[in-house]
């Protein structure tokens, strides 16, 4: 009788180690937030041609902030996963032989939302190259850049657009084109033409890269002929303005903001511009370069090969 007492408390013991390992009460949920990244940089890790691990000096470490053991390794190849991460927001931070390279935050997150990532190590900092979120209650993507080209054109249904290397697409019912507060129409989205655009992922498909529904397209100045910085038509005085791009330089009281496909903008910053990340506020002192922001404000015309833009809010979305 004691025997087979021993045996069954025997049992359940292995059973309760092997919910463990396998993710059970005391691991991170399996649930919820599931977060897939892939990190480039400066040689920080190194992903092996022969598929060997990388050295135990060029490991890296992400951990989530809020939760310590939620953390995992980054792969010789790059790339790392993440699993039961809060719905709402938290923070990843990145260490190297117990240094610290940088942090990025997730502000907006949806429950059960699928994330996928690729972050640069360059210098000592972390920076966000791509974003995409997936799954039930995903979040706003925002976009901004040229029409690259039109794939399809139709009033009386789905429209296609290349914008800033994605798909994405305008539907009757569900996506607003406006310039300023005039109503536009899809024909009006022509290849050249400047825009933003709001909108969500659609659901991923075997045809190639996830597509972009748009609930909003903005026309935000003329064409441009493309080159370094913005054109004439992209860059008149009084016009508004709306950057979104990485800091590359700063002065005593501007930073200057780099934008794919667009250029420079030389942003100046006054005591009544708004600078915050979600409900946090920053000062100025606190913007460094390599963060990511969105730029709200007034064009004030080219300013040598950039274009001036009086800054009314600085958005920061990574940091």
């Amino acid at each position: 009788m004691q025997t087979r007492f021993a045996a069954a408390i025997a049992a359940l013991c292995t059973s309760i180690l092997v919910l463990a390992a396998c993710g059970g009460p005391s691991s991170p949920s399996e649930e919820g937030v599931v977060l897939r990244g892939t990190v480039v940089g400066d040689g920080t890790f190194s992903a092996s041609s022969a598929g060997r691990a990388a050295s135990p000096a060029a490991t890296v470490t992400v951990t989530v902030q809020e939760n310590p053991a939620i953390a995992t390794t980054v792969g010789a190849d790059g790339t790392f996963s993440l699993r039961g991460l809060p719905p709402g927001g938290f923070t990843l931070v990145f260490t190297s032989g117990g240094a610290r390279l940088g942090v990025v935050t997730f502000a907006e997150v949806m429950p059960n939302q699928e994330i996928t990532v690729t972050v640069r190590v360059e210098g000592g900092t972390v920076v966000v190259v791509e974003e995409r979120r997936n799954g039930i209650g995903h979040g706003d993507l925002e976009i901004e850049g040229r029409v690259e080209s039109v794939v399809a054109l139709n009033p009386s249904g789905d429209s296609v657009f290349v914008i800033d290397g994605r798909q994405v697409v305008a539907r009757p019912g569900e996506t607003a084109i406006r310039e300023g507060n005039r109503a536009r129409a899809v024909a009006d989205v022509t290849v050249g033409r400047q825009v933003h655009v709001k909108g969500t992922f659609m659901p991923s498909t075997d045809r190639g890269s996830q597509r972009v529904l748009a609930q909003e397209i903005k026309l935000q100045g003329g064409e441009t002929t493309g080159g370094s910085g913005p054109g004439p038509s992209a860059c008149a005085a009084g016009a508004n303005a709306e950057v979104e791009g990485i800091i590359t330089g700063k002065g005593a009281s501007s930073v200057t903001v780099t934008q794919q496909a667009k250029g420079d903008y030389l942003c100046l910053v006054s005591s009544g511009t708004r600078i915050r990340k979600g409900n946090t506020s920053f000062t100025f002192a606190e913007l460094q370069t390599g963060w990511r922001v969105h730029v709200k404000g007034t064009q004030q015309g080219p300013s040598g090969s950039a274009c001036q833009v009086n800054a009314s809010e600085i958005k920061v979305q990574n940091n």
